[in-house]
């Protein structure tokens, strides 16, 4: 297409002089003078399209004045008024449609050589050329807009992209930490105990504690990486809940933690999500006592009421951590909020350590 716009102009101007010397006989030496001053700006149209237009229709009112025929120079002047008007605003169109038809007319009613007749033809040609215009103009804005609404949506969908992106690794992080966390930190608390053991029947007991925890990460881990290799579920292994707590607690009374447990109401089906956020939950926060506040007792009570599930954590000796929270009570706080639920962990009154999470769920036996 760029090449025919190239041939625009000098196709006009030898379609304008052939036209002159067929109406009016071989043009005089004005008369081709004018003729290239109102054809030649076209040549840069797009670049000065305002600047242009002025310069070719100040050369066609020069021309008409002369005596000239204006039929022939009729489609240059469309070609400019079309070129400006469509580079600009509708303003700027409807202020140059009647700069047009002002000086036109004052031409028609003041030279005379334009007469009426071709004024009214002229300001029909400059109509026609004002409205292709405005549809030219109004569709580019029409495909501006389009492809500006596009851009915005790739935008988007990659913002949302990334998003989902990051919460994944995110929720992976936050898995892995809570799979192994808490296996590790019994690992390396019976390996620090074991350095001291004398006897042989107390060392065994420490290494089976060991044993039984670095298989348990190594469960863990294997469920949770086939989980993200797209693994079925059932293939992948069971995704702990409310009936794998009795388990966690044995295994943190196996590892030397002294925890209580004390369990208000019956036991009701959860959704699967709540029963996870509850036993990772209890779990960092076992994991939590005995890295940060080893040797304390640990009270654990959970109440079950309709549509809710209480879990209160207790430290009897204050723990070491101070400041601001870890990654793993942000973990925690997170799987608390994934299921709507809250939770609030920090020093109490007594200085003492407490983690309180309330897990509710739609119970359809309640109104």
């Amino acid at each position: 297409m760029g090449w025919l716009r190239l041939l625009v102009t000098p196709v006009l101007l030898g379609a304008a002089l052939m036209a002159i010397g067929v109406e009016s006989g071989p043009p005089s030496a004005m008369a081709v003078v004018l003729t290239v001053a109102v054809v030649a700006p076209l040549a840069v149209r797009r670049r000065w399209p305002l600047t242009v237009f002025a310069c070719s229709f100040a050369a066609l009112i020069a021309y008409v004045t002369q005596g000239y025929p204006h039929e022939p120079l009729i489609p240059a002047l469309m070609v400019a008024l079309f070129t400006a008007v469509s580079a600009g605003s509708r303003v700027r169109g409807v202020v140059i449609g009647a700069a047009c038809a002002a000086l036109l007319g004052a031409v028609a009613l003041f030279a005379g050589p334009l007469g009426p007749t071709g004024a009214i033809g002229a300001f029909g040609w400059i109509g026609f050329a004002l409205v292709a215009a405005e549809i030219v103009r109004t569709r580019r804005q029409a495909v501006a807009a389009a492809e500006d609404r596009v851009v915005r949506i790739q935008q988007a969908r990659e913002e949302e992209g990334r998003r989902r992106v990051m919460e994944e690794r995110l929720h992976i992080a936050r898995e892995l930490h809570d799979v192994l966390a808490h296996s590790i930190s019994v690992i390396g608390v019976q390996a620090s105990v074991a350095r001291h053991l004398g006897t042989a029947e107390d060392l065994g007991k420490a290494m089976k504690v060991i044993d039984d925890a670095a298989q348990n990460a190594m469960d863990g881990l294997s469920a949770t990486l086939g989980v993200l290799r797209g693994e079925d579920a059932d293939d992948a292994g069971p995704v702990p809940g409310l009936g794998d707590v009795p388990e966690l607690i044995r295994q943190a009374r196996a590892s030397g933690q002294a925890v209580r447990v004390r369990t208000t109401g019956v036991r009701p089906t959860v959704p699967r999500a709540v029963g996870l956020s509850a036993y990772r939950i209890l779990q960092e926060s076992l994991t939590n006592a005995a890295k940060h506040a080893p040797g304390s007792d640990v009270q654990v009570e959970i109440t079950y009421s309709p549509g809710e599930l209480r879990l209160r954590v207790v430290n009897d000796t204050p723990s070491r951590v101070r400041g601001r929270a870890g990654y793993g009570i942000l973990g925690m706080t997170e799987r608390a909020r994934a299921v709507s639920g809250s939770l609030t962990a920090g020093a109490t009154e007594d200085d003492v350590f407490q983690v309180v999470a309330v897990l509710p769920w739609k119970d359809d036996r309640t109104p």
